[in-house]
């Protein structure tokens, strides 16, 4: 198997690395070229992290940085060997720029506005018909608003110019806020923290907030079958873990290299709702920005794991004790969610 396997490897142009016992026992040119000609032999802890090595499915996606570098790491196992792929992360299309994406929230601005005006006379009339009607608008206003964050972190942080404030705050108070928030928007998915009491990060708090958010609807959007969504946070001396488990219907091993591909994970028609697939990309650059990874478990008909590992060494003002946890708004749960919302929380219920 391995002989056969090696073979193989060396025709292949992405790099690739064979695993046995813990070891690296081979490394194509391009992997070598990537970790380093005296790769072979090292320990795949060595090589990629202990999050990559700690992962307990058979086949699993990872981020991770070499050499200043961002790599996805997708790896398989083959009978008692473990094949590592590495791909260095895809450049930005060049259709995605500030411009583009300024025309667009300027568009949706005069949309919001006009729409606010149509729900305000309708609320005057009384007209429930023309509230009813008003709620598809409004969904599909904040799914454009979810896609323009994301797209504009996506370049902002491609282009070096990502706006990046850490201080230091309680996380646990930010994410029980979002579950809270989200358990009475979501009411058929049963929500479990495992929070800690005060784990406080040194971090971007609004970047904290997307990164939960996306991570959420992910989970709620793709986990079809789920019943039950645990969001929990994992401190060490050294970085603060935060994962995201479903018990949803898991991501097929053949479908699990393309999920951080932005524009392309699903071409299904019944999946044409899901949006551009930007969320974890987004995911990924906000671990990255923080000195983290970020790493995807999933097991067909068992459920998927998203696991965030955030450095605790991330730039902050010196500060005596923790800041308040920053506020989950209405707006940030209807922006971040919106995807996979019912439609009946795009009413003037949630919106006054």
């Amino acid at each position: 198997m391995l002989e056969s396997t090696v073979k193989i490897l060396t025709l292949t142009s992405e790099a690739a690395v064979l695993a046995h016992g813990g070891r690296a026992v081979y490394a194509n040119s391009p992997a070598r070229a990537a970790l380093g000609k005296d790769c072979v032999g090292k320990r795949v802890a060595e090589l990629f992290g202990s999050e990559v090595t700690g992962a307990q499915a058979a086949a699993f996606l990872a981020q991770i940085r070499l050499g200043g570098r961002p790599y996805l790491v997708h790896a398989t196992r083959l009978e008692e060997d473990q094949l590592f792929l590495l791909r260095p992360q895809e450049n930005v299309p060049a259709v995605l720029n500030q411009p583009f994406l300024y025309a667009l929230r300027s568009a949706l601005m005069n949309m919001k506005l006009a729409s606010d005006r149509l729900r305000a006379g309708a609320e005057d009339l009384g007209s429930a018909g023309l509230l009813e009607s008003l709620r598809p608008l409004t969904r599909s206003q904040y799914q454009i608003l979810r896609i323009l964050n994301n797209a504009s972190l996506i370049l902002s942080v491609s282009d070096g110019g990502a706006v990046f404030t850490p201080r230091v705050f309680n996380l646990s108070k930010l994410c029980a806020s979002i579950l809270e928030a989200v358990e009475k928007l979501v009411p058929d998915i049963r929500f479990q923290g495992q929070l800690g009491n005060d784990v406080t990060l040194s971090a971007d708090p609004e970047l904290m907030k997307a990164l939960v958010m996306n991570l959420l609807s992910n989970a709620i959007r793709h986990g079809q079958g789920c019943s039950r969504i645990s969001l929990s946070l994992l401190e060490s001396e050294r970085s603060v873990v935060l994962a995201v488990d479903d018990d949803g219907c898991g991501i097929p091993p053949e479908e699990l290299p393309r999920v951080f591909d932005r524009y392309r994970h699903d071409y299904r028609l019944s999946q044409m709702s899901a949006g551009p697939g930007l969320g974890l990309t987004a995911a990924r650059l906000i671990a990255q920005l923080h000195g983290g990874t970020l790493l995807l478990e999933s097991r067909q008909g068992r459920g998927t794991t998203l696991r965030v590992s955030l450095s605790r060494e991330a730039r902050a003002a010196p500060l005596h004790a923790p800041e308040a946890a920053p506020l989950c708004e209405t707006e940030d749960l209807l922006a971040g969610l919106a995807d996979c919302l019912p439609e009946d929380c795009f009413s003037e219920r949630y919106l006054d």
